[in-house]
């Protein structure tokens, strides 16, 4: 994490930010990890901007970084926003599912 924490309603704070590496290296010295998981928390990085209050959002914007794709979630005074960006990678399109409905394709680009 950096160093300092932003101060709530300064929607032009620095954000938050977990390197996954740090993250591992707790979950190591907490015990014996399954090898899978310590290789996927090396790839993630977790980014937390603060809430904007001046745009009614209720929540800070937390974005996870992982597999080359960064999926963003806030909620705002009338719904959730979530956010994914593929910019990336090569992929042509994202499958996604939301409460159980069923796949959904939609092209990214």
């Amino acid at each position: 994490m950096n160093g300092h924490a932003p101060h709530e309603g300064d929607a032009q704070a620095s954000p938050v930010i977990l390197d996954g590496r740090h993250l591992s290296a707790a979950l190591h010295a907490a015990g014996p990890i399954e090898p899978a998981l310590i290789e996927a928390v090396n790839h993630l990085n977790l980014r937390l901007y603060p809430r904007d209050h001046q745009a009614g959002d209720r929540s800070a914007y937390v974005v996870l970084d992982l597999h080359g794709v960064s999926i963003g979630v806030k909620r705002r005074t009338d719904d959730l926003y979530l956010h994914a960006d593929t910019s990336e990678t090569s992929d042509q399109r994202i499958a996604f599912e939301i409460n159980g409905g069923g796949e959904t394709d939609h092209p990214t680009h």
